[in-house]
């Protein structure tokens, strides 16, 4: 490829369409800070820079992308539903578990202390993905929901069914990290916002259906044969997975996302003119190269089979932890995930109360009904997909164009502003229908359930979206944050619900997690404005000589 023009500053090789006969453009780059990319240049650069590699994973065809996320989708929707999902459920345990003795706050565990399992899973889940694959780590958690479904459904006290519950927890956290990894890995930046609502979509509209059908299933086949129903349908998922499941993980240094490789040669390139060093090149690349099946095996069925690729990386494992430590000192990635805690807790919290409410006065649900509570969840999975996805995406590529080309994470904040607002007041409006039920219509709660999960699921595409722009080199730490730590957050919302609203009433209790989720939202206010000065000050700690 020809030689870059000598001089001292950073320059940026943009690979144009005669890329293959060595064509280059330079372009003259500022001081560079981690995150801030060249996205536009006439037409879009792909970041990560794609390789001629079939078995790149970016490089699968777009039915296998497809096909890759309704696969993971399914894996998500069946440990979410039995997790999360279980709200619709509580009313037929209430009556056998109070005579034995547990009070309300007992049985509301069975679904809060899952969600903290679903913190440790992730803690377990990572790092074996990073170290292994993130093949064998879901199909492996798979075989989880397998069990913890099983021992639900044979359970025969309260105390056997929150441990097998917990173990259900374990598994369905894959779904908070796990999936988005995967996500990310197989689409580029352009496209990341999309796709990952893409993804949410198909596994809210799944999850919906399964939690909406869940009272009258249960009514129908008992609970117990509920579980078993869904101990069948991962059986099947696991087969599927099996077969049509490729690995993603695939080692890329930080020169494909636009940062210099560290160096670990001790000599340094001086300039023959200016005496001066010559800092690292970067090349961008606005097309992607023709398949190499030369010097490159070709992606078959067998390789897809391969339950895991190349040698496991156990020291990678220990590094995921360590730079999990690291990074929650980052304000922008404290911000990120003390605002997903706290939106998973209350859609915890408003799960673990709507049916006591609906099936008591004046309401007087049947217990086979509660569940239909959720069907609002489908209006959200449709209404977020073109405002957190196609929007998100489509704003980034415009403010990339009136920025010289530039992309700058904190424009991924933007779509935020409108789920906190939603949140903010249906947290409110969820407090007053509960503490008057008598002024209000049921509706309010069918509302509640869809609007705040709304707002749960806009921070945590947008903080996903952030953070993995934002410090490319640290994706399986920044997903351990913001998907594990904040069900530790959320725990701790969650779990003294039923306390705090016998202390502060529903208007009271719910009229503060909404105050919170105001104060959160409008923290991002300073995150956007100095989240690039953030990311200058911390961007060195992110990434390694192994990068």
């Amino acid at each position: 490829m020809k030689d870059m023009e000598k001089g001292t500053g950073q320059h940026v090789e943009v690979v144009d369409d005669d890329m293959s006969k060595g064509r280059v453009e330079e372009l003259a780059e500022v001081a560079k800070v981690m995150g801030t990319v060249k996205l536009t240049e006439d037409s879009i650069i792909y970041i990560p820079t794609p390789t001629a590699d079939p078995q790149d994973p970016l490089n699968m065809a777009l039915w296998q992308k497809i096909v890759v996320l309704v696969v993971i989708s399914t894996f998500s929707t069946l440990g979410i539903a039995l997790v999360s999902g279980f709200g619709g459920l509580l009313t037929f345990y209430i009556p056998e578990y109070m005579a034995a003795g547990k009070g309300y706050s007992d049985i509301t565990q069975l679904m809060t202390y899952p969600t903290l399992f679903m913190g440790i899973g992730n803690l377990i889940g990572m790092p074996l993905a990073i170290a292994v694959g993130r093949r064998i780590t879901l199909l492996l958690f798979t075989l989880v929901v397998i069990l913890g479904a099983v021992l639900c459904a044979v359970s025969k006290t309260y105390e056997w069914h929150l441990a097998a519950r917990m173990i259900l927890g374990l598994s369905a956290g894959q779904s908070e990290a796990l999936v988005p990894m995967i996500t990310q890995e197989i689409f580029f930046l352009h496209e990341r916002g999309n796709c990952l609502m893409v993804q949410q979509a198909i596994q809210v509209l799944l999850t919906t259906v399964w939690v909406l059908f869940a009272s009258p299933i249960a009514a129908a086949i008992t609970p117990q044969g509920w579980y078993f129903l869904a101990a069948g349908l991962a059986g099947f998922q696991f087969l599927v997975a099996l077969v049509l499941l490729p690995e993603t993980k695939y080692d890329r240094d930080l020169s494909a996302y636009q940062e210099a490789v560290s160096n670990d040669s001790s000599t340094e390139v001086i300039d023959v003119d200016t005496d001066a060093p010559v800092k690292p090149k970067v090349t961008l690349c606005k097309e992607k190269p023709p398949l190499d099946y030369v010097n490159f095996e070709p992606r078959t069925w067998r390789s897809d089979m391969r339950l895991w690729v190349g040698k496991p990386e156990w020291h990678k494992a220990i590094e995921v932890l360590k730079q999990t430590v690291e990074l929650l000192f980052f304000p922008n990635v404290l911000w990120a995930l003390c605002l997903n805690g706290l939106t998973i807790g209350v859609n915890i919290a408003i799960a673990t109360t709507y049916g006591t409410i609906l099936t008591g006065a004046p309401y007087l649900w049947p217990d086979s009904s509660t569940s239909y509570v959720n069907c609002g969840q489908i209006v959200v999975a449709l209404a977020a997909l073109p405002m957190l996805g196609t929007g998100s995406d489509a704003l980034i590529r415009w403010r990339a164009r009136r920025n010289g080309g530039m992309h700058e994470p904190e424009t991924r904040l933007v779509p935020l502003i409108f789920p906190i607002i939603v949140g903010v007041f249906t947290a409110a409006l969820y407090g007053q229908g509960a503490a008057h039920p008598d002024k209000y219509h049921w509706f309010v709660y069918v509302y509640a359930v869809a609007a705040y999960y709304f707002c749960f699921v806009g921070a945590n595409i947008v903080a996903i979206t952030y953070l993995l722009d934002s410090y490319p080199a640290r994706t399986g730490p920044l997903l351990v944050i913001i998907c594990a730590f904040r069900g530790f957050i959320s725990f701790g919302t969650s779990y003294g619900t039923s306390s705090f609203v016998a202390n502060n009433g529903y208007d009271g209790a719910f009229g503060i997690f909404g105050g919170l989720t105001g104060i959160l939202g409008l923290l991002g206010v300073p995150i956007y404005f100095w989240g690039k000065s953030i990311r200058r000050l911390t961007g060195k700690f992110a990434k390694s000589k192994t990068d």
